[in-house]
């Protein structure tokens, strides 16, 4: 395509001048998000593109660029404009209206595979509230996919949405052993289990009005605020947990930066007590682990 002066734009012209106008609109890593979205229009990966550098860009890739240059300037999360990300090192499909997944959601399942793994127990159920992508039983799944370890997973969400992009990307993966159940949290859980995770919404109202742009105007409310200065759902999971938790069985909680002796408080209540704590890139407690 060729612009007013004549110009022919090619693969590397339009990367740079992506990745300055991305600059100035103060999108975080704005080069690896101008490669991102080329890359995504041309259907290769980001080291192709410095193979097809001098490439003139056809019209239609082109319009179809800068349409997304468009949508990314203003602040529209990338993940959604790709459709895809990446958690635990798997390729996801994600969409808009269902939360994008975090990477500090990653030290929540760690947190639940080395319980596993240091478990001569051969056989576990595991009950994941609000799954949304359905990325942390995924994770789980994969990493026991060739182990000896039986595992069987039923992944929660009150959302159709989310519940139907989870089962795009457990049928994507060819994963078996995730069931999907539509429930607001216990409503419609008939059995008991040797895990209980959660990563809920937990984002106080003072905490939302805070949020950046990109999160705040473009991801799910549901899937980020909760009330009670954002401690709605853990305290509505743990009055409850103790008719779906098997004896001796484990509770597994993402958290709020600030949110350690909240939840503590809560758990007296409710005669459970916090037995470890992960914490995340940032020193911030990130993960609670919680048991009778």
């Amino acid at each position: 395509m060729k612009s007013k002066d004549n110009k022919i734009w090619t693969v590397k012209d339009v990367l740079f001048w992506t990745s300055d106008y991305f600059s100035e609109k103060d999108i975080p890593s704005p080069h690896l998000n101008a490669e991102l979205l080329i890359a995504h229009v041309l259907k290769c990966s980001r080291l192709d593109l410095y193979m097809k550098y001098d490439r003139p860009l056809a019209e239609k890739d082109l319009s179809h660029i800068k349409k997304l240059i468009k949508s990314r300037a203003s602040h529209y999360p990338i993940q959604y404009l790709l459709g895809t990300t990446e958690f635990y090192g798997i390729p996801l499909f994600v969409d808009e209206g269902v939360l994008i997944p975090r990477s500090e959601t990653e030290i929540l399942v760690d947190a639940v595979i080395s319980y596993i793994k240091q478990s001569d127990q051969k056989s576990w159920t595991i009950l994941d509230i609000g799954t949304g992508t359905c990325n942390i039983p995924i994770s789980i799944s994969n990493s026991f996919k060739d182990s000896e370890k039986e595992i069987h997973i039923v992944a929660t969400d009150i959302s159709e949405r989310a519940l139907q992009l989870a089962k795009k990307n457990i049928d994507n993966l060819k994963i078996q052993n995730i069931s999907l159940v539509q429930s607001d949290i216990f409503d419609k859980v008939t059995v008991t289990f040797d895990c209980i995770i959660s990563n809920p919404p937990y984002i106080s109202e003072r905490e939302f009005k805070e949020l950046p742009a990109e999160v705040s105007e473009h991801e799910p409310k549901e899937a980020l605020f909760a009330k009670e200065d954002g401690l709605e759902f853990y305290h509505k999971i743990l009055l409850n947990a103790d008719k779906f938790l098997k004896e001796n069985g484990q509770i597994f909680f993402e958290i709020g930066a600030y949110q350690k002796d909240g939840i503590s408080k809560l758990a007296e209540q409710c005669n459970y007590k916090i037995i470890d704590t992960k914490k995340d890139y940032n020193d911030f407690d990130r993960v609670v682990i919680l048991k009778k």
